[in-house]
Protein backbone atom coordinates (compact mmCIF):
# COMPACT_ATOMS: atom_id res chain seq x y z
CA UNK A 1 0.00 0.00 0.00
CA UNK A 2 1.03 3.51 -1.37
CA UNK A 3 0.44 6.57 0.88
CA UNK A 4 0.85 10.22 0.85
CA UNK A 5 0.82 11.65 4.10
CA UNK A 6 3.25 14.43 4.46
CA UNK A 7 2.93 18.19 2.93
CA UNK A 8 4.91 19.41 -0.11
CA UNK A 9 8.57 21.38 0.39
CA UNK A 10 8.01 23.62 -2.66
CA UNK A 11 11.00 25.91 -3.99
CA UNK A 12 10.68 28.21 -6.54
CA UNK A 13 13.24 29.51 -9.16
CA UNK A 14 13.66 32.69 -11.65
CA UNK A 15 15.20 31.55 -14.56
CA UNK A 16 15.34 35.15 -15.50
CA UNK A 17 17.17 36.34 -12.81
CA UNK A 18 18.36 33.63 -10.88
CA UNK A 19 16.29 33.92 -7.53
CA UNK A 20 15.35 31.09 -5.64
CA UNK A 21 12.78 31.11 -2.71
CA UNK A 22 11.66 27.60 -0.54
CA UNK A 23 9.59 26.76 1.71
CA UNK A 24 9.39 23.89 4.03
CA UNK A 25 6.69 25.50 6.49
CA UNK A 26 3.66 24.96 4.71
CA UNK A 27 0.83 23.89 6.32
CA UNK A 28 -1.19 23.41 2.99
CA UNK A 29 0.25 22.52 -0.48
CA UNK A 30 -2.49 21.68 -3.12
CA UNK A 31 -2.35 20.63 -7.08
CA UNK A 32 -5.17 21.13 -8.52
CA UNK A 33 -5.68 19.84 -12.37
CA UNK A 34 -8.90 20.08 -13.89
CA UNK A 35 -10.32 19.24 -17.44
CA UNK A 36 -13.11 21.24 -18.82
CA UNK A 37 -15.13 19.74 -21.71
CA UNK A 38 -18.10 19.75 -23.62
CA UNK A 39 -20.68 17.68 -23.88
CA UNK A 40 -22.21 16.39 -27.30
CA UNK A 41 -26.16 15.78 -26.56
CA UNK A 42 -29.00 15.23 -29.14
CA UNK A 43 -31.27 12.76 -30.47
CA UNK A 44 -34.38 12.00 -28.39
CA UNK A 45 -34.02 11.96 -24.63
CA UNK A 46 -31.32 14.48 -25.36
CA UNK A 47 -28.50 11.58 -24.49
CA UNK A 48 -25.16 12.07 -24.39
CA UNK A 49 -22.85 11.44 -27.33
CA UNK A 50 -20.16 12.68 -26.75
CA UNK A 51 -17.64 14.44 -24.40
CA UNK A 52 -14.88 16.66 -25.93
CA UNK A 53 -12.11 17.82 -24.02
CA UNK A 54 -11.21 21.32 -24.16
CA UNK A 55 -8.44 22.15 -21.89
CA UNK A 56 -6.47 21.01 -18.88
CA UNK A 57 -5.69 23.79 -15.97
CA UNK A 58 -3.19 22.76 -13.31
CA UNK A 59 -3.72 25.19 -10.14
CA UNK A 60 -1.23 25.03 -7.23
CA UNK A 61 -2.00 26.61 -3.73
CA UNK A 62 -0.11 26.72 -0.92
CA UNK A 63 -0.35 27.66 2.70
CA UNK A 64 2.52 28.63 4.80
CA UNK A 65 3.07 28.96 8.16
CA UNK A 66 6.12 31.35 8.49
CA UNK A 67 6.00 34.64 7.01
CA UNK A 68 8.45 35.07 3.97
CA UNK A 69 9.34 38.73 2.67
CA UNK A 70 10.32 37.55 -0.81
CA UNK A 71 6.97 35.41 -1.33
CA UNK A 72 5.17 38.61 -0.80
CA UNK A 73 7.81 40.30 -3.59
CA UNK A 74 7.11 37.69 -6.03
CA UNK A 75 3.30 37.90 -5.65
CA UNK A 76 3.59 41.54 -7.10
CA UNK A 77 5.96 40.74 -9.39
CA UNK A 78 8.88 43.26 -7.38
CA UNK A 79 12.24 42.96 -6.00
CA UNK A 80 12.96 43.49 -2.50
CA UNK A 81 14.62 47.36 -2.23
CA UNK A 82 17.30 47.72 1.27
CA UNK A 83 17.42 51.14 1.78
CA UNK A 84 16.55 53.64 4.65
CA UNK A 85 12.98 54.88 3.87
CA UNK A 86 10.59 57.19 5.84
CA UNK A 87 8.17 55.20 8.49
CA UNK A 88 5.06 56.58 10.45
CA UNK A 89 4.73 56.27 14.87
CA UNK A 90 1.98 54.16 15.76
CA UNK A 91 -0.81 56.02 18.75
CA UNK A 92 1.76 56.00 21.96
CA UNK A 93 0.33 58.07 24.89
CA UNK A 94 2.92 59.69 26.77
CA UNK A 95 2.59 61.82 30.26
CA UNK A 96 3.60 65.41 30.40
CA UNK A 97 6.52 66.31 32.91
CA UNK A 98 7.21 69.25 34.10
CA UNK A 99 11.07 70.01 34.21
CA UNK A 100 12.92 71.92 37.71
CA UNK A 101 13.30 75.00 35.04
CA UNK A 102 9.09 74.93 34.46
CA UNK A 103 9.25 73.65 30.83
CA UNK A 104 6.38 70.79 30.46
CA UNK A 105 7.46 68.49 27.86
CA UNK A 106 7.45 64.83 26.41
CA UNK A 107 9.83 62.37 25.24
CA UNK A 108 9.05 60.87 21.96
CA UNK A 109 10.06 57.29 21.43
CA UNK A 110 12.03 58.59 17.78
CA UNK A 111 13.26 61.65 16.48
CA UNK A 112 10.43 62.86 14.63
CA UNK A 113 11.94 63.76 10.47
CA UNK A 114 9.13 65.86 9.65
CA UNK A 115 7.78 68.30 12.78
CA UNK A 116 4.43 69.09 10.30
CA UNK A 117 3.83 65.18 10.60
CA UNK A 118 3.16 65.31 14.43
CA UNK A 119 -0.23 64.97 15.54
CA UNK A 120 -0.80 65.17 19.16
CA UNK A 121 -4.22 65.01 20.94
CA UNK A 122 -5.78 65.60 24.39
CA UNK A 123 -7.48 62.98 26.35
CA UNK A 124 -11.11 64.66 25.02
CA UNK A 125 -9.87 64.14 21.62
CA UNK A 126 -8.74 67.44 21.05
CA UNK A 127 -6.17 68.02 18.98
CA UNK A 128 -3.29 70.27 19.80
CA UNK A 129 -2.26 72.82 17.60
CA UNK A 130 1.17 73.03 16.80
CA UNK A 131 1.65 76.87 17.83
CA UNK A 132 1.40 75.39 21.20
CA UNK A 133 4.85 73.55 21.06
CA UNK A 134 8.04 73.64 19.86
CA UNK A 135 9.96 70.07 19.00
CA UNK A 136 13.85 69.93 19.37
CA UNK A 137 15.21 66.08 18.37
CA UNK A 138 13.03 63.59 20.12
CA UNK A 139 11.24 66.35 22.97
CA UNK A 140 8.19 68.31 22.17
CA UNK A 141 8.03 71.58 24.60
CA UNK A 142 4.31 72.34 25.61
CA UNK A 143 4.21 76.54 25.98
CA UNK A 144 0.90 75.93 26.32
CA UNK A 145 -2.42 73.72 26.28
CA UNK A 146 -1.27 71.18 28.96
CA UNK A 147 -0.47 70.69 32.34
CA UNK A 148 1.67 68.75 34.43
CA UNK A 149 0.84 65.09 34.28
CA UNK A 150 -1.34 65.58 32.13
CA UNK A 151 -1.84 62.44 29.47
CA UNK A 152 -1.68 63.19 25.86
CA UNK A 153 -1.87 61.10 22.76
CA UNK A 154 0.94 60.96 19.92
CA UNK A 155 -1.13 59.59 16.94
CA UNK A 156 1.64 59.39 14.09
CA UNK A 157 4.65 61.34 13.18
CA UNK A 158 7.45 60.18 10.38
CA UNK A 159 10.41 58.92 11.60
CA UNK A 160 13.71 57.44 9.56
CA UNK A 161 14.00 53.55 9.42
CA UNK A 162 16.74 52.48 9.04
CA UNK A 163 19.59 51.67 6.57
CA UNK A 164 18.00 47.44 6.89
CA UNK A 165 14.87 48.26 6.05
CA UNK A 166 13.99 46.30 3.04
CA UNK A 167 10.56 47.89 0.80
CA UNK A 168 8.06 46.41 -1.22
CA UNK A 169 6.69 48.38 -4.17
CA UNK A 170 2.91 48.13 -5.00
CA UNK A 171 2.36 49.29 -8.78
CA UNK A 172 -0.89 48.68 -10.41
CA UNK A 173 0.78 48.80 -13.79
CA UNK A 174 3.52 45.72 -12.80
CA UNK A 175 2.81 41.58 -12.52
CA UNK A 176 3.87 38.52 -11.36
CA UNK A 177 6.42 36.66 -13.27
CA UNK A 178 6.55 32.90 -14.25
CA UNK A 179 8.79 30.80 -12.09
CA UNK A 180 9.99 27.14 -12.65
CA UNK A 181 7.65 25.35 -9.57
CA UNK A 182 9.02 22.12 -7.89
CA UNK A 183 6.71 20.58 -5.31
CA UNK A 184 8.82 17.50 -3.52
CA UNK A 185 7.08 15.33 -0.68
CA UNK A 186 7.72 11.61 0.15
CA UNK A 187 4.98 8.06 -0.44
CA UNK A 188 5.11 5.66 2.18
CA UNK A 189 3.87 2.33 2.88
CA UNK A 190 1.59 0.80 5.26
CA UNK A 191 4.39 0.53 8.28
CA UNK A 192 5.23 4.48 7.51
CA UNK A 193 8.00 3.62 5.91
CA UNK A 194 9.78 6.48 3.65
CA UNK A 195 9.82 4.19 -0.20
CA UNK A 196 9.60 6.98 -2.33
CA UNK A 197 10.70 10.43 -3.43
CA UNK A 198 7.31 12.41 -5.35
CA UNK A 199 8.77 15.48 -7.31
CA UNK A 200 6.58 17.59 -9.19
CA UNK A 201 7.99 20.22 -11.82
CA UNK A 202 6.22 22.57 -13.22
CA UNK A 203 8.04 24.75 -15.96
CA UNK A 204 6.69 27.86 -16.10
CA UNK A 205 3.89 28.37 -12.91
CA UNK A 206 2.60 32.43 -12.32
CA UNK A 207 1.69 33.67 -9.52
CA UNK A 208 -1.94 34.81 -9.56
CA UNK A 209 -1.59 38.11 -7.33
CA UNK A 210 -4.05 37.56 -4.80
CA UNK A 211 -3.15 37.65 -1.31
CA UNK A 212 -4.63 38.47 2.38
CA UNK A 213 -3.15 39.38 5.60
CA UNK A 214 -5.23 38.50 8.31
CA UNK A 215 -4.38 39.79 12.23
CA UNK A 216 -6.54 39.21 15.18
CA UNK A 217 -6.28 40.44 18.93
CA UNK A 218 -5.25 37.62 19.96
CA UNK A 219 -1.65 36.46 19.64
CA UNK A 220 -1.29 33.81 17.04
CA UNK A 221 0.69 33.38 13.75
CA UNK A 222 -1.10 34.33 10.49
CA UNK A 223 -0.47 32.17 7.67
CA UNK A 224 0.45 33.26 4.24
CA UNK A 225 -1.07 32.53 0.89
CA UNK A 226 0.38 31.64 -2.33
CA UNK A 227 -0.92 30.41 -5.29
CA UNK A 228 -0.01 29.88 -8.92
CA UNK A 229 -1.17 28.83 -12.25
CA UNK A 230 0.83 26.90 -14.22
CA UNK A 231 1.05 27.92 -17.85
CA UNK A 232 2.25 26.27 -21.49
CA UNK A 233 5.63 26.93 -22.90
CA UNK A 234 5.62 28.44 -26.24
CA UNK A 235 7.55 25.80 -27.43
CA UNK A 236 6.11 22.54 -26.04
CA UNK A 237 2.42 20.99 -24.96
CA UNK A 238 4.58 19.48 -21.64
CA UNK A 239 3.51 21.62 -18.73
CA UNK A 240 5.41 19.45 -16.29
CA UNK A 241 6.34 16.36 -15.39
CA UNK A 242 5.98 13.87 -12.07
CA UNK A 243 9.18 12.46 -11.07
CA UNK A 244 9.00 9.09 -8.81
CA UNK A 245 12.04 7.74 -7.14
CA UNK A 246 13.55 5.65 -4.81
CA UNK A 247 13.85 7.22 -1.24
CA UNK A 248 17.63 5.60 -0.71
CA UNK A 249 18.55 6.84 -3.71
CA UNK A 250 17.59 10.63 -3.02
Amino acid sequence: MALIADVFDVTLIDEATGDVIATTTLQEANIDVSVSENEVRAGKGNVLLASLKVSRDITISLTDAEFKYDWLAKQLGQDVKTGAGIAYATPKWYKVTESSEGELSITLDKQPTDVNSLAIYDTESRKIDSVNYTVSGSVVTFTTGVKDGADVEVRTFKYASPPETQTIEFDSKVFAKGVKAILETVEIDSDENITHVLQYQFDSAVPDGTFTINTQSERNAATQSFNLKVIKPKRSNVVGRLLRFPYNAA
